[in-house]
């Protein structure tokens, strides 16, 4: 028996290291350029190591947040600066080059503005001060992920993200022109039509974005999910920071037709998404600010939270606010009653592991570059990815972890050697900014996805057929697109239940 305990303890040993041999070595310097994809897995088959295979994605999204919020050149592209390397710290980024949604998805179908061009200054907003001429980058039309400028509620529900200050969270979404020139085409072949295919009516089949490639560093679609909050310039070196107009609706009013501003806003959330060849089911990172909400009861300062007594009980956190009389607005010189805010998946310890998390190891890197570096106050949270991402109509072989045969992340079958679905990892997956209401914590029924992949796999196309669904390859933002007056389509009212 001694001798059998000892084999059985050399082979956990074996395995042990063996998986550490395959540990991906962590990066050594911080680079501008946008990875296609991450490296190939392991064979699942031999060697069942899901830490080796997700310490590889959590790369991946580490180095696509680096890139990304590289110092731009021409939009869309970085340029010659570096990450960070200013007298503040911060620095303007690629993916606020990118074209937002808004500006793509026009009244009437009419087509958008070029790519590359910037957001411009509404009309009906203030002028800007004479101090801020050439600073204010942005106009936020949104208080919520999933819903354009004429809504402004988080998806799914009727509430807005409320700091501790009493000010609404607000968002915006950005696309890559890899996937700007899709919406474009549509799902028609060869080059574009002459009128741009993204009018919904004339969507005739599920569009099928571009991926990316590893083998040839082949960019595939990308979109970016922000949030912000009003900070005050004291609080400004901690955050990535931008001066923006917030327009909003006034009363019962659905189109923004009040403007205020500029405000200085610190970047609290950050979505990105990116479809590849081995993640036909796109490869979801998201990262938040260090400072936004603890995972347990705690004392300290946060954005949303500053209760240290706040449980996940419903008196107390993650409730969504009631709605004043009339509604919601949007006003930004309102201040309404803050929602305490708890992380109900804690981010994995091992990714804030001080020697070997791959949090520290970025965050190293970035104080490396300037010990002023704002990027140095964001983690990543998790990377989703698909543990297969084959589905029942291209079926491959199941797999079972040999060592756990409960292990909650073996290949559900629904038949011999048959996988049913991409099977995310992990299986859950929230950022407290974005899905504030939705993450799955001890009686919210509402959380009823429980991932980024599992919730946007009913994205659909805004078709004119009525009772047609169009699947939009895990996007929502083609359900944003606005009919031609002629068209069919349901009010926009009508289609929220969709998101």
């Amino acid at each position: 028996m001694k001798f059998r305990n000892i084999g059985l303890f050399a082979a956990v040993l074996l395995v042990s290291l063996s998986g550490l041999a395959q540990m991906p070595p962590n990066p050594t310097h911080l680079s501008s350029s946008l990875p296609a994809d991450a490296p190939p897995k392991p064979n699942l088959q031999t060697t069942g190591n899901f830490a080796v295979i997700q310490r590889k994605f959590d790369i991946f999204a580490w180095q696509e947040f680096v890139a990304l919020n590289w110092p731009p050149g021409r939009p869309g592209q970085p340029g010659p600066g570096t990450i960070g390397k200013s007298l503040t710290g911060d620095n303007s980024t690629v993916w606020e080059t990118y074209m937002a949604s808004s500006q793509v998805f026009q009244p009437g179908a009419a087509p958008p503005a070029p790519w590359g061009t910037t957001q411009p200054i509404p009309s009906f907003c203030p002028a800007v001060p004479a101090a801020l001429k050439g600073k204010v980058t942005k106009i936020l039309p949104l208080i919520a992920k999933g819903d354009i400028q004429d809504e402004f509620t988080e998806a799914f529900t009727v509430s807005p993200l409320i700091d501790v200050n009493g000010k609404y969270t607000r968002y915006e979404i950005r696309m890559n022109q890899v996937e700007f020139d899709k919406i474009l085409q549509g799902s028609a072949d060869g080059p574009a039509p002459a009128k741009p295919w993204y009018v919904p009516a004339n969507q005739v089949a599920p569009i099928s974005f571009p991926a990316g490639v590893y083998q040839t560093d082949q960019i595939g679609s990308v979109e970016v999910k922000a949030a912000w909050r009003q900070i005050s310039q004291s609080q400004a070196s901690r955050y990535h920071t931008a001066w923006a107009y917030i327009t909003y609706a006034p009363g019962s009013n659905n189109l923004n037709t009040k403007c205020a501003g500029p405000f200085l806003m610190g970047l609290v959330g950050l979505h990105i998404i990116h479809k590849t060849a081995s993640a036909p089911q796109w490869i979801w990172a998201t990262f938040e600010h260090l400072d936004n909400d603890p995972s347990a009861p705690a004392i300290g300062h946060y954005s949303y939270y500053n209760n240290p007594k706040c449980t996940f009980s419903p008196a107390c956190a993650d409730q969504q606010p009631p709605a004043p009389s009339g509604g919601w607005d949007g006003d930004p010189g309102k201040t309404n009653t803050p929602v305490q805010v708890i992380r109900a998946t804690p981010i994995p310890a091992a990714k804030n592991n001080p020697k070997t998390g791959i949090n520290p190891v970025f965050q190293k890197l970035l104080r490396n570059v300037s010990p002023k570096s704002v990027w140095q106050y964001y983690e990543l949270v998790d990377t989703q990815w698909p543990q297969h991402p084959g589905t029942v109509q291209n079926p491959q072989q199941c797999y079972h972890d040999p060592t756990n045969p409960s292990n909650p992340l073996n290949f559900a079958c629904s038949g011999p050697n048959i996988d049913q679905g991409p099977q995310p990892v992990p299986a859950k997956l929230a950022n407290t900014t974005l899905e504030t209401y939705f993450q799955q914590a001890p009686g919210n029924q509402q959380a009823f996805m429980g991932n980024c992949m599992g919730c946007h796999s009913n994205g659909t196309v805004a078709n004119g057929a009525p009772n047609t669904n169009l699947y939009s390859d895990f996007s929502f933002l083609l359900g944003d697109a606005q009919p031609p007056s002629a068209s069919g389509n349901p009010p926009k009212k009508l289609r929220r239940a969709h998101k």
